[in-house]
Order: C-alpha cells, then sequence, then structure tokens
C-alpha cells in the first residue's frame, strides 16, 4: 500500500492522537520530525497550503489537521474502524471538545514547565507569542486551570465507569481525542498526578497507551 510518512513533533498531542489510530489499525509509519521554525517541509508536501504538524503523505496523496487525518484512513482502511457509522456525530463532538476546551488548561499546566526545562529562548518566544501570553501569565491561572480539568477528569470518570473505552467495548476516535491531551499532560508529572484521583481515567489512559 506504499510507505506512510507522518510529518510530526514528538511530543505533539495532535501528533499522538494520529499515531494512536495508526497504531490501532496495525499501520506502520516513517515519523518525519518538523522544526517549531523551519517549515520548509510541511510547505514543500503541503504545497504551501499547511504549516502545522501533523501531517500524512500516503500513496501520493496528503492529508492534515489531526481529525481529517483520522477520517481518511478510516475511508481507507476500514478494517479496526475507529469510526462507526452510529457513533459519527458524536464523536466528532467529543474530537472538538477535547481539541478546543478539555487541551485548555492542560496546555496551561504543561507549557510553562516545558519551555524552561528546553533553555530555548526562541522557542520560549516562539509558543509564547502562538499562545499569546508568557509563561509568568499562564502560571498565574494554575489555580483555575486545576479546578477546570479536575471537574473535566471527572466528567470523564463517570463516563468510562465500566467501560473498556469511552463509547464501550472497542476503541474508537472518541478515545484517541481524549487522550491526546491527557498524553501531553504527562510531560509534567507532577500535574498528571491529578489523573490518578480517577480510577476508570487511569485505567482507560493505560489501556489506550498501551495499545499495539
Amino acid at each position: 500500500m506504499g510507505e506512510i510518512n507522518l510529518y510530526q513533533y514528538p511530543i505533539s498531542p495532535f501528533s499522538e492522537k494520529v499515531r494512536r489510530v495508526l497504531t490501532y489499525k496495525h499501520l506502520k509509519w516513517h515519523p518525519i520530525d518538523c522544526h517549531y521554525e523551519d517549515k520548509t517541509n510541511l510547505l514543500a508536501v503541503t504545497k504551501g497550503a499547511w504549516t502545522r504538524v501533523p501531517v500524512l503523505e500516503w500513496d501520493g496523496e496528503v492529508v492534515y489537521n489531526s481529525a481529517d487525518i483520522i477520517r481518511w484512513i478510516d475511508r481507507k482502511v476500514p478494517a479496526n474502524r475507529v469510526i462507526p457509522d452510529d457513533a459519527r456525530g458524536l464523536i466528532e463532538i467529543i474530537d472538538q471538545w477535547a481539541d478546543n476546551t478539555l487541551f485548555m488548561p492542560v496546555l496551561f499546566l504543561t507549557i510553562p514547565d516545558l519551555l524552561e526545562a528546553a533553555g530555548d529562548a526562541k522557542l520560549k518566544a516562539n509558543r509564547e507569542k502562538l499562545i499569546g501570553m508568557t509563561t509568568a501569565q499562564m502560571r498565574e491561572r494554575h489555580p483555575p486551570m486545576k479546578e477546570q480539568l479536575t471537574s473535566y477528569l471527572r466528567m470523564i470518570d463517570d463516563q468510562l465507569a465500566g467501560k473498556d473505552f469511552f463509547l464501550g467495548k472497542s476503541f474508537t476516535m472518541a478515545d484517541a481525542s481524549l487522550y491526546h491531551p491527557l498524553f501531553f499532560l504527562a510531560l509534567n508529572p507532577s500535574n498528571f498526578s491529578m489523573v490518578k484521583d480517577f480510577g476508570n481515567v487511569s485505567r482507560w489512559y493505560e489501556r489506550v497507551r498501551d495499545i499495539a
């Protein structure tokens, strides 16, 4: 079926969302790590249309945006479906919520320590400009962000009661969507410890992480 190239950042949560689906479908891929400043390879593969990761290239076709990539993969490789027909709309809602709501407190809680540990002033300035505030300003928002994330984890934990995966017995795109913010949160172990207070979420997280 040809080689799959995945343009990514190793710690990108949106790249990880796609990687979980590729793994679940037993598809091997070639990771191409990108640089936050040099967009040459992304501009080349997308013919100038896109400069963010992830981007997937397969059999001469190029798809970008994590949700669009997963939808495309599910059509191209229908085995181990991750978007069942009877849950398509629900999965779309969950994906939008995970990207735009669940991820926000995770971003604020994780980015400051990551940037300071990297010791790269240009990277720090780049990310602060992208987010629209300094790491100090993000830290000031940590208490309400922790409260917000706790409420979201409680909601997810309740939904996972008695289930292996978010929508039941099988892994779906909903699991990949909800997993990727927690994958990013795990880069900050002290904040990730919040997850351990929610047994259903903890077990589900490990289940999704360990898909092989």
